[in-house]
């Protein structure tokens, strides 16, 4: 999990993005004002010793909507992201916990096509960076939805309902779908005649031609944003393979207002790894101004699971590089210091005691992992040497004390590169 929430970092951070933490609960009215029917259901509610109502985040955005209302005179765009455990009573599965981490950003204050699109190359270039390959990125526009659902004669008051059972599509089936879309006016025949055309409108950017332009101003709105979004990606951050649009995604949460996107991985059955969308109306809702923004979460123990349908190992990341074994514990204070000038070189590394035999500590340090171990004897000392373990080659040296960081962090860089 580190090592895939530091990676993810690392990319969140090169893109201008600082970081956020927010308390793990929040007042309940706060959490349910646009979450949808069936995310309200998996809150976690309780009340405190004053008697509030409060519950456990179950995402981030909502909470960090909060925070800007609170301050709405910060600069813009604002660029925040956050790596934290979020809450959801749902039934347990693969990729799915009650208990679960989402990394992911908001870009607060970017009103144009650009800042979706800076979204999504960011989710797409930190999935990379986490090890990720064989995923797709699947966009749309709510508003292209709307606009059909006007077409179809289906009631304004209506479209939230509409949305929440298109959702549900991958997870309950056309069947399903269509009978709950039947009952909200459309008929079962214009219900069929509905998914059909969603499904139509999958592939890339060629398929919105099939959407004429005497349309919704609507409808129009979502196939414009559609694509200046993925012309942005294309020109400005060389991504279209990746991207495709899909007019079946609309997620999940009542607060996205147009764009939105998914993220899925076809070698691996855990749902969607990342999603997002546009949500201009959100922050106002929790008592600020009315200002745009944009974001997404991916989920890491989703990515975790997709990572390894792929590769079947997530990659090299060891606790601990070296290890310092004094051969006596009468050595241990000198042993001491040589690890300390390790840690000093940004090595990771742990200390003996000098209670073990030298083949018992070699020993617990190879199941462990380590690198590299640096063993410290008493003519070692008075030679002014080190001896310095390859634990991968099975080859040892001695070393001068004032080159032995140098030279371990030198075997820990070529084992890497081997690896």
């Amino acid at each position: 999990m580190r090592l895939i929430a530091n990676r993810i970092r690392e990319v969140f951070e090169l893109y201008g993005y600082g970081e956020i933490i927010t308390p793990a609960f929040e007042h309940l009215d706060l959490l349910v004002a646009k979450a949808g029917e069936e995310v309200v259901k998996q809150i976690y509610s309780f009340r405190d010793k004053a008697g509030r109502l409060l519950g456990l985040r179950f995402e981030m955005t909502t909470p960090i909507a909060r925070v800007i209302a609170s301050n709405p005179m910060l600069p813009r765009p604002v660029r925040l992201y956050y790596i934290q455990p979020v809450w959801r009573y749902e039934e347990p599965q693969k990729g799915r916990y009650r208990e679960f981490w989402q990394a992911g950003v908001e870009l607060i204050g970017a009103e144009c096509p650009e800042g979706d699109a800076e979204v999504v190359a960011l989710t797409v270039r930190a999935l990379q960076k986490a090890g990720l390959k064989g995923f797709v990125v699947k966009v749309n526009d709510r508003e292209l939805v709307e606009g059909l659902l006007e077409e179809a004669n289906v009631a304004p008051s209506q479209w939230v309902s509409a949305m929440r059972t298109i959702d549900k599509l991958e997870k309950r089936g056309e069947s399903y779908v269509i009978q709950e879309l039947a009952k909200l006016g459309l008929g079962e025949s214009g219900a069929r005649t509905l998914i059909t055309r969603l499904n139509s409108l999958k592939g890339s950017i060629e398929v919105l031609s099939q959407l004429s332009s005497t349309g919704s101003e609507r409808l129009n709105r979502g196939v414009r944003r559609l694509e200046a979004i993925l012309s942005e990606l294309k020109d400005g951050y060389g991504i279209s393979n990746e991207v495709v649009i899909d007019a079946t995604i609309v997620r999940g949460l009542d607060y996205y207002t147009s764009f939105v996107f998914e993220v899925v991985v076809p070698k691996a059955d855990v749902g969607s790894v990342a999603g997002g969308g546009r949500y201009d109306d959100l922050i106002a809702l929790v008592g600020g101004p009315k200002i745009p923004a944009t974001g997404m979460a991916i989920g890491l123990e989703r990515l975790i699971h997709a990572i390894e349908a792929e590769n079947g190992a997530i990659g090299d990341y060891r606790v601990v590089e070296a290890v310092v074994i004094p051969v006596d514990p009468e050595l241990r204070v000198y042993a001491a210091r040589v690890a300390e000038s390790l840690r000093s070189a940004g090595i990771r590394t742990m200390l003996e005691f000098g209670t073990r035999k030298l083949g018992k500590a070699l020993e617990r340090a190879d199941k462990l992992g380590v690198r590299v171990a640096v063993i410290v004897g008493r003519s070692d000392i008075e030679e002014g040497v080190c001896t310095v373990r390859d634990m991968e080659k099975r080859v040892q040296e001695r070393v001068l004390l004032d080159s032995v960081a140098e030279k371990v962090l030198s075997i820990v860089k070529s084992n890497l590169k081997s690896d």
